[in-house]
């Protein structure tokens, strides 16, 4: 297992989304999971940075030490759904990668991830390699950038390359600009199973006929929910039902 990252950097990577939340009882929080998860209280540490959650921290560190502390907890679900969380906020991160592999190595069921193909992921670099917030901040530098050429073409006509520019920044705002708002209209909401089995039902009723049987870890494509229920999706297109309290949900 990879050493957990320095507390300063740390901190400050785990605040940040906070609107920079570091007044002394954060600090001291981090502190104490980080020295409780380095003497192996795996439990405390989950409890502390379970509480820095719940304070409102939500940064890409965050999400990778509380991933840590439940995989050697030996809560494979919960550690699969942090680092997933993780990603999202940091996904060019290679220890988060090294670990999320090494996690989805552990489960028992040979379900493929919900991932893009390898082309998809070429193709369309940016969407997958960027976080959201990044995404965001490529999209308001193009926009500035495509303003200022407008104005250097209104101000000065003669200004050489000033239309090219524009049509050129036009062009890649709306490539990032749609990225950015694809995510946000339409995410891919992954569940990850929690417990070490459970059924998966034809309808949501614990009455109906079970059709498969899943195993901590396994990470399915949610379709939809229903009054306490997740209809879930394996790769090959066949589907089931399994109780909420069953499966984290995450974001992508």
């Amino acid at each position: 297992m990879l050493l957990l990252a320095a507390l300063a950097p740390a901190a400050a990577a785990a605040a940040a989304p906070a609107g920079g939340l570091l007044d002394r009882q954060p600090a001291e929080l981090w502190l104490e999971a980080k020295s409780a998860y380095e003497a192996g209280e795996y439990g405390r540490a989950v409890e502390l940075y379970g509480r820095l959650e719940e304070a409102g921290l939500d940064g890409g560190r965050l999400h990778y030490n509380l991933g840590n502390a439940h995989l050697r907890s030996g809560e494979l679900g919960r550690a699969i759904a942090s680092y997933l969380r993780s990603r999202a906020r940091m996904p060019r991160d290679e220890d988060l990668a090294a670990n999320l592999d090494f996690a989805r190595r552990s489960v028992k069921d040979a379900i493929a991830p919900p991932e893009p193909s390898p082309l998809v992921a070429t193709l369309l670099f940016w969407h997958f390699s960027m976080s959201s917030s990044e995404l965001a901040w490529l999209a308001g530098l193009i926009n500035l950038l495509l303003w200022s050429a407008l104005a250097l073409r209104l101000y000065r006509p003669a200004a050489s390359g000033a239309t090219g520019a524009a049509w050129v920044l036009a062009v890649l705002l709306l490539v990032v600009g749609g990225s950015l708002a694809w995510r946000l209209i339409r995410p891919t909401r992954i569940a990850v199973v929690l417990p070490p089995e459970v059924p998966a039902y034809t309808a949501p009723d614990t009455d109906s006929v079970v059709r498969f049987k899943l195993h901590a870890g396994s990470e399915l494509r949610l379709r939809s929910r229903r009054d306490g229920w997740l209809r879930i999706a394996l790769p090959g297109g066949e589907q089931g039902w399994i109780e909420s309290d069953w499966a984290e949900v995450v974001e992508r």
